[in-house]
């Protein structure tokens, strides 16, 4: 072998990656995806190799101190969608290497090759061909099941690997139990420890098992031959990944389906809209099941009198004394950052006869002895289980009119989500009813909502048409992150490309996280390829003061 040196990449937000030289030892050995231990600022530290080449502009390199992997554990279909996929998040290579690595691998360990597994874990992506988006579109995700559950069985008869996502574990159960009831073993890609977890990868990755389903990280894993992705529920805040890099699994699956030409096939009741688009494309087509569900009826607040904080209107009292007397059972939801104990409260003393219990996201079980439930939507992990006879959203404003361009879409969700666990009506409580975006996402037919959705994001410039990226400085010191923020603006507004717009520095939406102070710098797009050139090149040379850090969200 002629190359003697090996570019190694790590999981720091640094672009490129860092010349080291391969001792003779190691050059039978050394290859791209494999992990190495190197000295790195002064500490061992585990990198992968990204390629090899003959000379370096750097005139004394550090030598390799081990080669952790018989194998590459990183085949060179998963390295060429890392590059991709670090252009589109706004993340190095090295980061986006790591995060397709289980936690186990990312310390200096050794992993070796089990006999009989190289030839599964050599099958690499080669079609290069943009492969299929479908969306399941399912008003009770009932009905999509059956004939999605044959396109599974189908594609593992043919050969090729299976991925199943679900966006948390309240979906795992109901997901894994269809899977198994129709005489699949999937391999559970969640729990245990790191090395279990660890072993489970390696048994995906070297083709041992060729169904598995998991969580938002699965989506990374560099399966090889993978002929289908499945996305359930896709349109869940849970597939965005909350620390950085901010990557979307439904964005990281559209990137594999065009780099391996894998099929990709999203099921939802309320698909988001950058879904609705990426099917209406050439390549992508929308299956529709439709099946019954309650009526939303939207209900003026402005036409009763209450007092100031209540949210026990009229119609509502009325109503749940009726449900009441029928012995049935009755949801509220309300917004996670109001609290459910205040509301608790109010209706507790509206029906002293009636057991009134609350639910969020610290409760340790359902209540099911309750008539009459006060729920935030954590209660949405129980969509496949629990019916009620009467659910009300008490406030769909502090739903609706959220400085987010996905507010109109949560708020179509949220009551798609009720209709389809509640046997009689929705009741939506509303100061707005007269709004016609509102209206639509109330309406028995979706088909207009998304129409009028994607219109609006169109002229606002919003995805999917459009990109955004949100770059915040976050300190310990308010006045240094806003300071560092305006440097920061100043430094992207020198040379700003044209077609782009780039917004003031403003307090983040979180203005205050984890004892830090953000603030954002917003710059949106047509071409990412522009926008995120832009960004890095500033980014380069951008050095923040004392503990500030910034990082980089794209289509937040």
């Amino acid at each position: 072998m002629s190359s003697c040196i090996a570019r190694v990449a790590f999981g720091i937000p640094v672009e490129t990656p860092f010349d080291y030289s391969v001792p003779d030892s190691y050059r039978s050995c050394v290859s791209p995806g494999v992990r190495v231990l190197v000295s790195f600022a002064g500490r061992k530290k585990v990198g992968i190799v990204v390629s090899l080449a003959g000379s370096s502009d750097f005139p004394e390199l550090k030598p390799l101190l081990a080669v952790l992997d018989e194998d590459p554990s990183l085949p060179p279909h998963a390295l060429r969608l890392a590059e991709v996929f670090a252009l589109r998040f706004g993340c190095s290579l090295g980061e986006a290497l790591e995060l397709f690595l289980p936690g186990y691998w990312r310390l200096p360990r050794k992993r070796l090759a089990p006999a009989g597994a190289l030839p599964a874990l050599r099958i690499q992506a080669s079609r290069n061909v943009r492969g299929a988006v479908e969306l399941y579109f399912d008003d009770r995700l009932r009905k999509c099941w059956p004939v999605l559950l044959e396109k599974i069985g189908q594609t593992l008869k043919s050969g090729q690997r299976v991925l199943v996502l679900v966006p948390d574990a309240g979906y795992l159960d109901d997901t894994l139990g269809r899977l198994r009831g129709y005489g699949l073993d999937p391999l559970v890609m969640a729990g245990g420890t790191q090395k279990q977890e660890a072993g489970r990868w390696d048994d995906l990755c070297r083709g041992r098992r060729r169904l598995a389903a998991g969580f938002i990280s699965a989506a990374l894993t560099p399966v090889p031959d993978l002929g289908l992705i499945v996305i359930v529920d896709e349109e869940s805040q849970s597939y965005k990944h909350d620390q950085s890099p901010f990557y979307h699994a439904r964005e990281a699956v559209f990137l594999r389906s065009r780099l391996e030409g894998c099929t990709v096939a999203m099921v939802s009741l309320a698909p988001s809209a950058e879904a609705w688009h990426e099917a209406s494309l050439p390549n992508g087509r929308m299956i529709r099941f439709t099946d019954s569900l309650a009526p939303a009826r939207l209900m003026d607040l402005g036409n009763f009198k209450m007092r100031r904080g209540s949210v026990l209107s009229l119609p509502l009292r009325i109503t749940l004394e009726k449900i009441l007397q029928a012995k049935g059972r009755a949801v509220l939801y309300i917004q996670a950052a109001r609290g459910t104990a205040s509301v608790m409260q109010e209706i507790k003393e509206a029906f002293i006869y009636a057991r009134v219990a609350g639910y969020d996201s610290s409760s340790a079980q359902w209540p099911g002895s309750a008539d009459i439930v006060v729920a935030t939507q954590s209660l949405f992990r129980f969509r496949s289980s629990l019916v009620f006879d009467f659910s009300c959203v008490l406030d769909i404003d502090r739903e609706f009119h959220r400085l987010d361009h996905r507010a109109a879409h949560a708020a179509f969700s949220l009551i798609r989500y009720l209709r389809a666990m509640t046997r009689t009506e929705v009741l939506v409580q509303t100061r707005n009813a007269a709004d016609p975006t509102l209206q639509l996402a109330a309406a028995d037919d979706p088909l207009p909502f998304y129409a009028g959705e994607l219109e609006q994001r169109r002229e606002m410039g919003f995805p999917p048409f459009r990109h955004i990226v949100a770059l915040v400085a976050r300190s310990a010191d308010a006045q240094l992150a806003c300071d560092e923020a305006k440097r920061l603006y100043d430094m992207l507004l020198k040379d700003c490309p044209a077609g782009l717009v780039l917004m003031e520095p403003q307090p983040d939406r979180s203005a205050v996280l984890r004892g830090k102070y953000r603030w954002c710098v917003v710059i949106q797009g047509g071409a990412l390829k522009v926008l995120m050139g832009h960004v890095r090149l500033v980014l380069r040379t951008f050095r923040g003061k004392k503990d500030t850090v910034v990082t980089v969200n794209v289509d937040p």
